[in-house]
């Protein structure tokens, strides 16, 4: 079995392995802020259409 070296190889020095960690966590939790955002406009949606979207829409515009 191979380990996984991760995005920086397996010759990358630990400094190395660890910013391209980082920037990895990064990605990921602008992922998740962008799955948040489009989760609270899917609840708008179900709950009561176009008047509920809008309400959504300012609501995430002004959390931002």
């Amino acid at each position: 079995m191979q380990e996984h070296d991760g995005p920086a190889g397996p010759n990358a020095s630990a400094e190395e392995r660890l910013a391209a960690a980082l920037a990895e966590i990064e990605a990921l939790r602008e992922d998740k802020r962008r799955l948040q955002r489009e989760v609270v406009r899917l609840r708008g949606l179900l709950r009561g259409g176009d008047r509920e979207l809008r309400s959504t829409r300012l609501n995430e515009a002004l959390r931002e």
